[in-house]
């Protein structure tokens, strides 16, 4: 791999959204500046993360979704903030994660965001996923 010391950007993932409106306001909630460029683009902004998010009406979350693998400083601390700002999670079984209750909530127009517990994985990362109001999976992650 070349080594020619230019600095390059981060990556940044342009995920679908069914309702961008709804999206961003998630992940205001989760912390995240957000900013709608139009009707049919937007931001979110968290520290040195940076989501962006092109309405897709027709957007089925049961065939396609976006994903995207972001390294933080501190796995734990970021999951807490997610869990306080009021994220469904998976491992409370309140209500239980089922298929059902996953389309229960898409057709009610809740959504399908819910966090997973952190976990150390073989590979020496410590991390958990985020599916957000349209199912795409964010994992967030940080070396062990």
């Amino acid at each position: 791999m070349p080594n020619d010391n230019q600095s390059e950007g981060p990556a940044v993932p342009i995920l679908p959204a069914r309702d961008l409106a709804a999206t961003l306001a998630f992940f205001n909630r989760l912390g995240f500046d957000t900013e709608p460029y139009d009707a049919d683009y937007g931001f979110a902004e968290r520290h040195a993360i940076e989501l962006h998010f092109t309405s897709t009406p027709e957007h089925d979350p049961w065939r396609s979704a976006g994903m995207a693998y972001i390294p933080v400083d501190d796995v734990d601390r970021l999951h807490a903030a997610f869990v306080a700002a009021g994220v469904w999670r998976t491992d409370t079984n309140d209500p239980p994660c089922t298929d059902a209750e996953l389309h229960r909530r898409w057709h009610t127009s809740e959504g399908l965001a819910r966090i997973t517990p952190p976990e150390d994985k073989p590979w020496e990362i410590r991390e958990f996923a985020l599916m957000d109001p349209n199912n795409n999976l964010l994992r967030f992650g940080q070396r062990s």
